[in-house]
């Protein structure tokens, strides 16, 4: 079954998405890390979309997403901040991320994303 990836170093976020995605009816896999995500073989081949946030110890999250895009043929990827700027945002789309959303995240307009790349009409 295709899952949502989720890459945050903050528990509660990962909980609080894993949590939405789930009652929505997605599977969800979740990483405190990039690094802990690249080392899922198993989990990389079954991903539908990565929800990557950009500032995380170790890795960013746009070194994340690049890496990605070196393993994966177009991976889906939602870029997430709580502190991004206009640069940034447009440094992640130029990487090829679907979109970039400021915490606190727009639950709707996240939850549109994904059903507009998970399950295209």
């Amino acid at each position: 079954m295709k899952t949502i990836v989720i890459v945050d170093d903050e528990r509660s976020v990962r909980s609080g998405l894993s949590n939405l995605l789930m009652s929505e009816g997605y599977t969800v896999a979740a990483f405190a890390c990039g690094e802990d995500l690249l080392a899922d073989s198993a989990t990389l081949a079954r991903a539908a979309l990565f929800i990557i946030d950009v500032r995380q110890p170790g890795m960013s999250g746009c070194e994340l997403f690049k890496a990605l895009t070196r393993r994966l043929e177009k991976p889906a990827g939602i870029i997430i901040s709580g502190d991004g700027d206009e640069n940034m945002q447009w440094y992640a789309i130029s990487l090829g991320a679907i979109a970039f959303l400021h915490k606190p995240i727009d639950i709707d307009m996240l939850l549109e994303h994904i059903r507009r790349e998970v399950y295209p009409g």
